[in-house]
């Protein structure tokens, strides 16, 4: 029975397999954390490109929709005046896309992006 007790045959293969679904539910945890940061980074480029098309005047939403390609994406267009003239600011909201993490569930999040760009006026001859 000691010669059995002391056997530490396949005592590797059990470390393995208990500590193989932490290492799985990291690099899903990590992959979701790209996705975030993704998400703002698309969402920000999207804001600006939309706020300069909107500044000359044209389809800020269709720039929008260019830049953020690929990602659920809604727009929308202030516009204001502040010291220096009138502006335009484009707000984009985008839905992270997201992972079903097992026990934790899907990581369901809307971001927020905001630009704005000075108005262009059309000069009078």
């Amino acid at each position: 029975m000691k010669r059995y007790i002391k056997n530490e045959k396949g005592s590797q293969l059990i470390e393995f397999l208990a500590v193989f679904p932490m290492v799985v539910m990291a690099l899903l945890f990590i992959w979701q954390v790209a996705l975030v940061a993704y998400t703002v980074v698309v969402a920000e480029s999207a804001a600006r490109d939309g706020a300069r098309v909107a500044s000359v005047g044209g389809d800020y939403g269709a720039a929008v929709d260019r830049s953020a390609h690929g990602l659920e994406v809604s727009s929308s267009l202030s516009e204001g005046t502040t010291s220096y003239g009138k502006e335009v600011t484009v707000t984009v909201n985008a839905t992270v896309p997201s992972i079903k993490i097992p026990l934790i569930g899907r990581f369901e999040h809307e971001l927020k992006a905001n630009a704005s760009m000075p108005k262009e006026e059309e000069e009078e001859d």
